[in-house]
C-alpha cells in the first residue's frame, strides 16, 4: 500500500485551509473594527468596512499563496529528475 496522497485529499485540504482562514480572518477583523468604532470613533461605520475588508484581503492573499505558491516573490521551485 502506497502513502500518496489522492489530489481530491489535497485539493479538500487547501479548500478547507482557505475557507477556515476566511471565517477566522474577516471575523477578527470585523471584530477589531466593532471594537474601533465603539471606543475610538463615535460609533461610525468606516472602521467597521475598513477592517473587514482588512481581513478579507489578508484571507484572499494567504488563499493565494496556499493555491499558487510559485507565485510567491523569493520563493523557488527546483525540478528534480525522477528517481525509478
Amino acid at each position: 500500500m502506497s502513502d500518496k496522497i489522492v489530489s481530491e485529499d489535497l485539493l479538500s485540504h487547501k479548500w478547507d485551509r482557505v475557507i477556515s482562514n476566511f471565517v477566522v480572518k474577516t471575523g477578527l477583523g470585523l471584530s477589531v473594527g466593532i471594537v474601533a468604532s465603539a471606543l475610538l470613533f463615535k460609533k461610525r461605520t468606516w472602521p467597521i468596512a475598513i477592517s473587514t475588508g482588512w481581513g478579507f484581503g489578508v484571507a484572499y492573499a494567504d488563499a493565494q499563496r496556499i493555491f499558487h505558491p510559485y507565485h510567491v516573490p523569493g520563493v523557488e521551485f527546483k525540478k528534480e529528475k525522477p528517481t525509478v
